[in-house]
């Protein structure tokens, strides 16, 4: 109908610049969660730590607004995204809005524990979708919900 080609054709005109800003503080966001003790591993292809670094230098214009860290024994996951205050958790992720999920209580929840271990997912892994608000905010939503107990 009328209604949803105008709507898709605004969302066309506007999908750079989103693209852009989730892209943009996706990277300010792993550069930060790497530098956290209370982190194990953040996995995202911007980082020059990241495996895959260069060769998504070679493949791509821009690193993209999925990310995943694993936390460290001291941070209770479901703890740390309940007291998220911006960011949501959902099972559906890349929207405009920030969003957060736990692949062992969701996409791979039926997989028993130790064959999610032998694939690199930890119950402790997030998989964090970044979206366009305001990345200072974003990094005071973590940095809040890593401190509360």
């Amino acid at each position: 109908n009328a209604a949803t080609c105008a709507l898709l054709e605004r969302s066309m005109m506007t999908l750079a610049i989103r693209v852009g800003r989730q892209t943009e503080n996706a990277g300010r966001i792993a550069q930060h969660l790497e530098g956290q003790r209370t982190v194990r591993r953040v996995n995202y292809p911007g980082l020059a730590s990241s495996a895959y670094h260069e060769l998504a230098r070679s493949q791509m214009s821009g690193f993209g607004a999925m990310l995943s860290f694993e936390l460290d024994e001291t941070v209770d996951s479901n703890r740390f995204v309940r007291n998220l205050r911006i960011i949501k958790p959902a099972v559906s992720l890349g929207g405009v809005e920030s969003t957060i999920c736990s692949p062992a209580a969701t996409s791979h929840a039926r997989i028993s524990s130790a064959e999610r271990r032998r694939i690199g997912i930890s119950d402790s892994l997030l998989r964090l979708s970044v979206g366009i608000e305001n990345t200072d905010d974003l990094l005071q939503d973590i940095e809040q919900a890593m401190k509360a107990r």
